[in-house]
């Protein structure tokens, strides 16, 4: 069966109003619609706004993880855009550990939470398959799955669906997951598009679910508090994906159940596979 991950980066600072509005919208509806999503949040925001973010707290339709504490970037991207080159550099390992733990320590403190997952700022061609080191830190972290894959060769968009979840096993973390963030995302697109043409960008969403219908693939798809409210004011695409994808028969849930759903295929798999040797 086709699964749908909807993951929102709660990430915006600049506006105070802009992550209680977005978490006001959302709640009303992702309750109206019964749909599972992710809320992948910076610890600086979890600070600004943990009395705005309380309705949440143990909701059974939110899932909280981590966007590391500042939006600090695990890896350098250097994104050949239609513009020219955008060049924005990656944070050192000790700069990341530190992000990572104090994102996990505002989970815990506002949410109640520890968080498994995280997505990595920008995102990242190939997610961390080619830094074990980064990996390591994670790891460390208490992070189990990663949603960093979510740009292509040129560290751009977008990315194709056919890129699925993956183990980082070859890296040396058999129990950690990249979910890849395919096609673009929706700040990308509509930035590209016209932030106005909210019809066009509902029907390049339904391209997307109709190559994933009828498959065993899985969609991560790409939001945040700032870019879902914009130009959006009844969370209309949302409401519009949701609605969508159970016409497709896809199924909804939330990453880290995906994740927690997996790990015990995976290691039912290996119990399996070693009683039969």
């Amino acid at each position: 069966m086709a699964t749908l991950l909807i993951g929102y980066d709660v990430e915006c600072v600049d506006d105070d109003a802009t992550t209680p509005l977005f978490i006001e919208r959302a709640l009303r509806a992702h309750e109206a619609l019964d749909a599972p999503c992710t809320l992948f949040c910076t610890g600086m925001v979890l600070h600004r706004h943990a009395e705005a973010l309380q309705p949440l707290r143990g909701h059974p339709l939110f899932d909280f993880e981590q966007h590391t504490y500042s939006h600090a970037l695990l890896k350098t991207v250097v994104a050949e855009t239609p513009d020219g080159i955008r060049l924005n550099r990656g944070a050192s390992l000790p700069e990341i550990e530190r992000e990572v733990t104090r994102a996990q320590a505002a989970l815990r403190e506002v949410m109640g939470v520890t968080g498994l997952g995280i997505t990595g700022p920008y995102c990242y061609y190939r997610g961390l398959a080619d830094r074990p080191d980064i990996l390591e830190i994670l790891h460390a972290c208490g992070i189990r799955f990663t949603r960093t894959y979510g740009r292509n060769e040129r560290d751009w968009q977008p990315v194709d669906l056919a890129v699925q979840p993956f183990w980082y096993g070859p890296q040396g973390f058999a129990d950690v997951l990249e979910l890849p963030l395919q096609g673009w995302q929706d700040c990308i697109w509509r930035e590209e598009h016209g932030w106005q043409y909210v019809g066009a960008y509902v029907d390049h969403l339904r391209t997307v679910l109709d190559e994933l219908a009828g498959t065993d693939r899985t969609w991560s798809y790409g939001s945040h508090d700032w870019s879902s409210i914009r130009e959006d004011g009844d969370h209309t695409v949302i409401r519009r994906l949701v609605e969508m994808a159970r016409e497709r028969g896809i199924e909804l849930i939330t990453h880290r159940a995906y994740y927690e759903r997996e790990r015990a295929r995976a290691v039912s798999a290996k119990a399996y596979t070693s009683s039969s040797t």
